[in-house]
């Protein structure tokens, strides 16, 4: 791994930067939480099925008329990863692997990614790609060069030779799904986090969302709010982080928050 030599003042600048990233980072849970909270102004039941099937969301209206569900999946907090006793991959609607490509094949990472005590999760036989969680209920320091990584922090590594890490959503019915959230930068070490990031349909790059996360140049983020798919039953919405335009997968961890909803 390269080692990072900064100047004091470029360390403060960098500290600066660090806390636009976790400020950005941390409005996109306050979207995704703002999601839920609403739901109390209503009365709302919920019934989590299982960590492999939908949150059911049964908004309790006036008497009269029909209680209407809502199915909607959290990518980071349904995330299965390799410590649970449950541990599968696939998991439900979410599967979790990568490809040499954007839109080339997609590979199961099936090798347990084990970082006790925080994190955990799965990657290639090479062990990158790769795609982990925090699952410390506190923000945990790990690495040579420290990576910190919020509470249940879900976080996308892209491989040496350009491979893309990629969390896969499933269609389980058809209809019109919303995705809400946004990628983020999670290492500030020597220049920073600099990745491509993309939401494909079906492995098309035709509608599909695409950006970039560039901490150096002040674009920590990467924000996509209600992008609509119309999707059949077992279309795939493939998650995709690349090691970006400079071609060095060094420092590249991303963090991905990401709600779906079905809509129609």
């Amino acid at each position: 791994m390269k080692a990072a030599h900064r100047h004091p003042a470029e360390q403060a600048n960098a500290k600066r930067k660090k806390k636009n990233v976790v400020a950005s980072a941390v409005s996109a849970e306050t979207l995704i939480a703002s999601k839920r909270s609403d739901s109390a102004r209503y009365n709302v039941a919920c019934r989590i099925q299982s960590m492999s099937l939908p949150l059911l969301i049964f908004l309790v209206t006036a008497p009269g008329f029909a209680a209407v569900p809502i199915s909607c999946w959290d990518a980071a907090s349904e995330f299965n990863d390799c410590q649970k006793r449950d541990a599968a991959n696939p998991s439900g609607v979410w599967s979790y692997g990568w490809k040499k490509n954007l839109t080339g094949r997609f590979f199961l990472a099936t090798t347990p990614f084990n970082d006790p005590p925080s994190r955990f999760g799965w990657c290639s036989a090479s062990g990158g790609p790769a795609i982990v969680r925090n699952v410390r209920p506190v923000t945990a320091t790990v690495g040579v060069n420290p990576l910190a990584l919020r509470a249940g922090a879900l976080d996308l590594a892209p491989g040496l030779r350009g491979e893309y890490a990629v969390v896969r959503f499933t269609a389980p019915t058809e209809g019109t799904y919303k995705v809400s959230g946004q990628f983020y930068a999670q290492d500030d070490n020597d220049i920073g986090t600099t990745t491509d990031v993309w939401i494909l349909p079906n492995d098309n790059k035709t509608g599909a969302f695409s950006g970039k996360v560039d901490y150096p140049k002040g674009a920590p983020v990467a924000s996509f709010t209600s992008v609509q798919f119309q999707l059949k039953k077992e279309d795939t919405l493939d998650f995709e982080v690349g090691y970006g335009a400079n071609k060095d997968y060094f420092y590249d961890n991303t963090g991905l928050n990401a709600l779906i909803e079905k809509i129609k």
